[in-house]
């Protein structure tokens, strides 16, 4: 069965994504990377479940306008297998930026709110995250509009519990 997953593009009134910085735990896909809040999707679950289930436990909020937006295939590393491809229900939200310094992250070494131009510039950043932001944000990119600085939050080493988002 081909893994399933569900993550969140939440966007800032400035246009910028509300990003994971993502631990360096042993065995998690894209350690060190930014990537978005989300995780899998369990057994019985729906897509819509499992990302307000990640987010209230990831960071504490679910955002009311989150919203379906669509599925992205996504090639990831299979264990001594090469390459397969998992399934992610992406959804979208909004956040106030003057929110994010409080948010209540409970996985990954910290947050970022980034413009889609800087965070594909990025040379770590989780394929679904990649994949994700440059197809949501391809006017915004094709625009060349200033994007406005990034910020960064990093969480408390005994917070960042190696989770699993894509």
């Amino acid at each position: 069965m081909r893994p399933h997953f569900a993550a969140a593009l939440i966007v800032d009134e400035r246009g910028r994504y509300l990003m994971q910085i993502r631990d360096r735990s042993p065995g998690i896909l894209h350690p060190g990377a930014l990537g978005l809040f989300g995780g899998a999707v369990e057994p019985g679950e729906s897509a819509e479940q499992a990302i307000r289930r990640e987010l209230a436990e990831e960071i504490g909020i679910v955002p009311e306008d989150l919203a379906f937006w669509r599925t992205l295939q996504v090639p990831l590393p299979a264990a001594g297998r090469g390459m397969r491809d998992a399934r992610v229900g992406v959804f979208t939200a909004t956040i106030a930026a003057a929110r994010v310094p409080f948010l209540d992250q409970q996985e990954g070494a910290g947050r970022t709110l980034i413009g889609p131009r800087r965070l594909l510039a990025e040379a770590a950043v989780a394929t679904s995250a990649r994949l994700a932001v440059a197809l949501h944000a391809r006017a915004a990119i094709a625009a060349a509009l200033e994007e406005p600085a990034a910020e960064r939050w990093l969480v408390p080493a005994a917070v960042s519990d190696g989770g699993t988002a894509a």
